[in-house]
């Protein structure tokens, strides 16, 4: 019975990533060159709730539809990292939240979800490459597809496709603080099946913070991201379950 609940968990992850290919796919794109544009550093808490000089200080580049591209581009994504990710998904009538532990140490990420039965789902990416098992099995399965990244494995939005969008579909582009976190806010416009995203990128990790999809002007879908340590995760993270370094080449 537990053989054939873990063949059916696989089928479910293999087709969940095909569906995420199909839904994210929709905002892959590529690159514009940079535009030179210095972005401000993250502000200092002085502890003063009366001191506005944290909100002011994102004014001092000027973030528009026009200017935003080349300002992302002067971010990138660090090399190590590790934090918290919580995607949030709503439909008519209810909703569903998975969290994941994220580590990414150049070319590798694992996301460790916790699932509703209390079993993790262990995930090991490599390019195009998923090596999938549960809690302490020393087997895993491989899911393999051309357009897979580890993006799509962790369910979040690709932020670096803003920077191909014509000007005409970006809504809105700004800087926010959010969280205590001073952020690029980018807004698209609907694209003709009534999807529009929003993206809150972080100035100082470059590094996706929080982003929204939304149908007909519905919420459908948020990312958001927390604790974020950008130290390199232990190498023991990026092995498969029976110890082995994956070889994808």
């Amino acid at each position: 019975m537990r053989l054939s609940k873990r063949k059916m968990s696989y089928s479910i992850v293999g087709i969940s990533i095909v569906l995420m290919l199909l839904v994210l796919v929709l905002a892959q794109s590529g690159l514009h060159e940079s535009g030179g544009i210095v972005l401000p550093a993250e502000q200092v808490d002085t502890g003063d709730a009366e001191d506005t000089g944290a909100s002011e200080g994102l004014d001092v580049v000027q973030i528009t539809p026009d200017t935003v591209q080349p300002a992302i581009n002067t971010l990138s994504r660090p090399v190590t990292y590790t934090r918290t990710q919580s995607v949030e998904t709503f439909w008519s009538g209810g909703g569903g939240t998975s969290v994941s532990q994220v580590s990414v140490s150049g070319g590798r990420t694992r996301i460790d979800t916790p699932l509703p039965d209390g079993s993790i789902c262990h995930m090991l990416v490599i390019g195009g490459n998923a090596a999938v098992w549960y809690d302490d099995e020393t087997t895993w399965t491989v899911l393999s597809a051309e357009q897979f990244t580890a993006d799509i494995a962790q369910r979040m939005l690709t932020y670096e496709t803003v920077r191909d969008l014509p000007v005409s579909d970006i809504a809105e582009a700004n800087y926010q603080e959010l969280e205590g976190v001073n952020c690029i806010y980018v807004a698209t416009c609907a694209d003709a099946d009534g999807y529009a995203s929003s993206y809150w990128v972080s100035v100082s990790s470059g590094l996706l913070k929080q982003a929204e999809r939304r149908c007909n002007g519905e919420l459908v879908y948020r990312f958001t991201a927390e604790d974020t340590n950008l130290a390199a995760p232990e190498e023991e993270l990026f092995l498969l379950p029976d110890g082995s370094v994956w070889d994808v080449s």
